[in-house]
């Protein structure tokens, strides 16, 4: 595996940097670049929007520009962090376009968490790094995960390349792999649901989702999907049976630390998966619950003890999970394949760890 030095690392680069630095997008992530950056002592200059979102205001008391203005006034020679992620073609082609006239860059900041992705963070973690990456059963998940270790410490966008539909992955992945039952673990509105109904075809799918406003939308496609019965789950997923306060936003922002500032609280239930099967022969089991996976996966202990089902699950939430996750479900089950995969998106997020039975 490559190794990387104190001169990938971008915010030591930004530390040396004697251009002005923009920040290219404003919200949630783009307050945790500027806080990073002011603990680094990294000068932003402005902020600036893409035309349908400059308007008469400001973030973080400076004024959201337009591209061309800072342009007028700067000329080409700049750098830009970017702060926002999308999963939309066009979007993505217009930051091509910018990263095409001006040295760009994609901050890693911690969905969840606190720890930074910093060159001191990669040494402290460099032997469970090297660890989790002689764990994967093939040579694209090996260049994937490389690839994701230099761009969370680099933030550079062309490390972003190597990618694929998720469909696509599971298609692949579980080719060869009979699925009678299916447990989706963040189901949303039934995205993923569908998809395994579509690309897998299991008799059934417990398909668990917190937010209430969300489930509503999941239970009316339960009731509308018929090459898999789908049973919802109003639940989040834990490592025990309880409740907690939940931050409810109706989007992919909902969680326990909810991402979205609108997010209004409420209380909902906690369940593991082990309560969810009651004893039911689970095949699949696919976490993706907003940086509460090690939570998850201790909730589904008996399950795999019994089953050994094949698993995916979401490792970008938290800095370490990327690491952490695959050693942690090899020591539970050894014997199972492990691949690694991450969906066509901006930044680094949906990122699965696949484990399959032999």
């Amino acid at each position: 595996m490559k190794r990387y030095t104190k001169e990938d690392s971008l915010w030591v680069k930004l530390q040396k940097e004697t251009r002005p630095i923009f920040l290219y997008g404003t919200g949630n992530g783009a307050d945790k670049i500027l806080d990073v950056c002011a603990l680094f002592n990294i000068p932003v200059e402005g902020v600036f929007a893409s035309s349908d979102f400059v308007r008469s205001r400001t973030f973080r008391d400076m004024p959201v520009q337009s591209l061309s203005a800072i342009e007028e006034k700067y000329g080409d020679d700049f750098v830009v962090l970017l702060a926002f992620g999308t999963t939309l073609l066009s979007v993505a082609e217009n930051i091509k376009k910018v990263a095409e006239k001006h040295t760009l860059f994609i901050p890693e900041v911690p969905l969840y968490g606190k720890e930074l992705f910093t060159y001191e963070y990669y040494l402290e973690n460099l032997e469970k790094i090297e660890a989790a990456y002689e764990l994967f059963s093939d040579e694209r998940s090996k260049k994937v995960y490389e690839d994701m270790i230099g761009f969370r410490l680099s933030g550079e966008p062309k490390l972003l390349i190597n990618a694929e539909p998720m469909a696509v992955s599971y298609a692949e992945i579980f080719a060869d792999i009979p699925v009678k039952c299916a447990v989706d673990c963040g189901a949303y509105k039934g995205d993923s649901t569908q998809m395994m109904a579509r690309v897998l075809s299991p008799e059934k799918i417990y398909a668990a989702e917190p937010d209430p406003k969300t489930f509503l939308k999941l239970s009316a496609y339960a009731k509308n999907e018929e090459r898999s019965k789908v049973i919802p789950v109003n639940a989040a997923i834990g490592k025990e049976c309880a409740q907690i306060e939940f931050m409810s936003s109706a989007s992919r922002g909902s969680g326990k630390e909810g991402l979205s500032k609108s997010a209004k609280c409420t209380t909902v239930d906690v369940r593991t998966v082990d309560s969810i099967l009651a004893g039911d022969i689970a095949d699949l089991i696919k976490l993706d619950v907003e940086g509460d996976e090690a939570e998850a996966i201790a909730g589904c202990l008996e399950t795999i003890k019994s089953c050994a089902p094949s698993m995916a699950v979401s490792v970008y939430h938290r800095t370490g999970d990327i690491f952490e996750l695959p050693i942690l479900l090899h020591e539970l089950l050894p014997t199972h394949k492990m691949y690694f995969r991450r969906e066509e998106c901006i930044p680094a997020w949906d990122i699965t760890l696949f484990l399959v039975k032999k």
